[in-house]
């Protein structure tokens, strides 16, 4: 009985031992079979990384072609023709940001070739502007330089055309001088130093210079300016400025006429008002009395260049002010200089 139970236990171990063989390689089994699955996926993952980074090459070196044919197409075409082909503005791309710069950078070059042919011309127009003023006085100075030197020329001539000589010599050294001013001005050449001083003083300057002019033809000036008013402005330049209008004012003014200085103030200005009683400005030419040598039809039998009133502009332009007229022809003008408080 005891051979027989031990025969079948022994038959049992053999039998578990046979079991967990077999379990260990099936285990080793599943065990190769799922690494040898792990193994193909990261091959496959890697081929797959190797194809779409080959794919996403090629698009990016097609895209880089188009971007620079694109490039070299428009900067072509601004070379010859100073434009830019169409670009879409909803795009967001690196193509339509680097289109919209060199537009940009289109557009500021034909700025930049406008502005110069601008310069040119307006260099062109002043040179033929200075050579036409200056002609007409040196020729007739050279006239009647060769008058006198004529032997059989009476004391009452000479004198006569030695007198038109003077005043010819004056009016070339005085445009000379406006010419000198003005392109000291555009140029930058003087600087304004603009400061916050009373009007009464540069006003008083002003009226000194011209105070002789305004003698010979009779001319009664009203001045209202209180003490106290004070405004910005460059005292010299602005001298210049209301020597010009009041200078301007005496020359259009008939003997015995009245010419009125008032100044006020407002929030943002100092305003000098100078009316006269002289022959006025038509309408049509009010907005040209401030171009560069422009002389009025009515006007141009009487002595000047035409700049005067161009430099006042620009000077009250620098002084962040302005000038405005109102006039009607036969009863005056009046000039209002706007002068910044501060």
């Amino acid at each position: 009985m005891k051979n027989k139970n031990r025969i079948e236990t022994n038959t049992w171990i053999k039998t578990r031992n046979y079991c967990n063989v077999i379990f260990g390689l099936v285990g080793i089994s599943v065990c190769i079979a799922s690494h040898n699955r792990l193994v193909l996926l990261l091959i496959l993952l890697c081929m797959a990384i190797i194809i779409l980074n080959s794919l996403i090459t090629k698009h990016i070196l097609k895209e880089v072609e188009v971007y620079a044919a694109s490039l070299e197409a428009n900067i072509l075409q601004i070379m010859q023709k100073g434009e830019m082909q169409e670009i879409s503005h909803y795009e967001d791309s690196l193509l339509s940001k680097s289109q919209m710069q060199l537009s940009r950078l289109c557009d500021c070059i034909g700025r930049m070739v406008k502005e110069s042919k601008q310069d040119k011309e307006v260099l062109q127009s002043l040179v033929s502007d200075i050579a036409h003023q200056v002609k007409t006085p040196i020729a007739n100075a050279m006239l009647y330089i060769t008058a006198l030197q004529k032997a059989d020329l009476s004391i009452q001539k000479r004198e006569h055309y030695l007198k038109i000589l003077s005043e010819q010599i004056t009016k070339l050294d005085f445009l000379m001088d406006n010419l000198l001013k003005m392109s000291r001005l555009e140029v930058g050449i003087f600087l304004l130093e603009p400061k916050v001083l009373p009007i009464q003083e540069t006003l008083a300057e002003a009226l000194g210079s011209i105070a002789i002019k305004a003698e010979e033809k009779d001319i009664s000036i009203s001045v209202e300016c209180e003490e106290e008013l004070t405004a910005l402005h460059d005292k010299k330049w602005t001298g210049e400025v209301f020597e010009n209008v009041l200078d301007n004012a005496i020359k259009y003014t008939t003997e015995h006429g009245n010419i009125s200085i008032s100044v006020k103030r407002n929030e943002f200005y100092t305003i000098v008002e100078i009316a006269d009683t002289g022959i006025g400005i038509p309408q049509n030419e009010i907005p040209k009395i401030f171009q560069r040598f422009y002389r009025g039809k009515n006007v141009r039998n009487k002595q000047g260049v035409g700049i005067g009133l161009y430099l006042v502009r620009e000077i009250l332009s620098m002084e962040k002010g302005f000038i405005s007229v109102d006039s009607k022809c036969g009863k005056g003008s009046k000039f209002s200089i706007y002068l910044s408080n501060n």
